[in-house]
């Protein structure tokens, strides 16, 4: 009984882990992107000008 507790505390536990990381992950990307975009908005402007 108490193993099984014990196991399901432990899924329970990497559930949350694997979606901080996903969440983590997601927002990293989404900071790249935005980086990118605004190195490419520049490289834009520049030959415009």
């Amino acid at each position: 009984m108490s193993s099984m507790t014990n196991m399901f505390l432990l899924f329970n536990f990497g559930e949350i882990l694997i979606r901080i990381v996903l969440a983590g992950l997601s927002i990293y990307a989404l900071i790249l992107v935005i980086k990118a975009l605004k190195i490419y908005i520049k490289k834009n402007s520049n030959m415009e000008g």
